[in-house]
């Protein structure tokens, strides 16, 4: 008898990030033989407006200079009309436990169950129990078709779509990092710091704080009364005014870390244990020292995620542009490491 032997296959995921202020395309290798990850291509385009004319067109610059072919990305969504739900339910297996939530979704969410897309899964057996602790994400559709429609627009089709913060934890648990215990992780983006609190690795809780880099640019503007764009440069290199800077930024970042310590004492209590590490990640990760001041502000180990330290990366792509940029990667680097 012979059996035929076949030859496993590499293959390219895109990930597609559309921000506030910017769009975020990632391609990554998936090596089949050697289980490797490789970063082959990448592009960052600000956008003009979040108007949708703008984001497509914005999109399309990306594939242009990428001279991308594919036509199957993966991208997420994100906002207010995204909701994630930590439940607890019997023990069943995933087919039952889908039957359930088709008669019982509208208990877990504030919306009619009509207007929503949903999905779940079996995190984890709550000890000593017969339950099971589940992750129940829904999104209106409204703002699930039309990320279909931008992407139809583009030329492209979504083959998963995500959460933001979701992307950046499954980055997180593919990339190896093995924090035991309980850690935090802050995408600090233009208007909102998504949270994802995770225990021995796994998701325990989320929430979105609206604030974010805007907030802190708007306290940079009245302090210094300089421009915008002054104010970008000036965050990422002070040039001697850090002082200043800091003490400008202060009263955002106490507001953000009470917001965070309500979350962090909420998984403490319930967990018995206390939150031992921070990772920030996201376009306001760039801060110079933001790291520190949040350590101490927190008094915890605060860390910036940067997920392409721990890829390979193409001989044929800008390093030095790689490392400047990482943390605003998360996401799109998340969504390309999926399936």
């Amino acid at each position: 008898m012979l059996k035929k032997i076949g030859t496993p296959k590499s293959k390219l995921n895109i990930g597609l990030d559309i921000g506030n202020s910017s769009v975020k395309m990632v391609q990554i290798l998936h090596e089949a033989r050697s289980g490797t990850r490789e970063i082959t291509n990448f592009e960052i385009q600000p956008l003009k407006s979040s108007k949708r004319s703008d984001v497509v067109q914005a999109i399309k610059a990306i594939m242009e200079r990428l001279q991308l072919t594919a036509k199957y990305i993966n991208t997420s969504v994100s906002g207010q009309t995204v909701i994630v739900r930590y439940i607890q339910m019997p023990k069943m297996s995933k087919e039952e436990l889908g039957k359930a939530l088709k008669l019982s979704v509208g208990k877990y969410i504030p919306f009619n169950a009509e207007e929503i897309n949903y999905d779940f899964q079996i995190l984890e057996n709550i000890k000593n129990t017969e339950k099971i602790r589940v992750l129940l994400v829904a999104a209106k559709k409204e703002i699930v078709q039309e990320r279909i429609d931008i992407l139809k627009e583009a030329g492209l089709s979504a083959q998963i779509i995500d959460i933001d913060s979701f992307a950046i934890v499954n980055s997180f648990q593919l990339l190896g990092q093995q924090n035991k215990g309980i850690i935090a992780v802050l995408d600090i983006g233009a208007d909102i710091t998504s949270t994802t609190i995770l225990h021995n690795e796994v998701p325990y809780f989320s929430r979105d704080v609206p604030l974010g880099g805007n907030e802190l640019n708007k306290a940079i503007l009245e302090e210094f009364e300089i421009t915008a764009a002054e104010a970008e440069s000036l965050k990422q290199d002070p040039k001697g005014r850090y002082g200043d800077l800091l003490g400008a930024i202060k009263p955002v970042l106490d507001k953000l870390c009470t917001e965070l310590r309500l979350s962090f004492n909420f998984c403490e209590s319930q967990l018995g244990e206390v939150v031992n590490k921070v990772f920030i990640t996201g376009g306001t990760a760039k801060f110079k020292g933001l790291d520190k001041v949040l350590n101490s502000i927190l008094g915890l180990d605060v860390a910036i995620w940067d997920p392409t330290q721990m890829l390979k990366i193409s001989e044929n792509l800008p390093k030095a542009r790689i490392i400047e940029l990482g943390p605003l990667l998360s996401v799109s680097i998340g969504l390309a490491l999926r399936g």
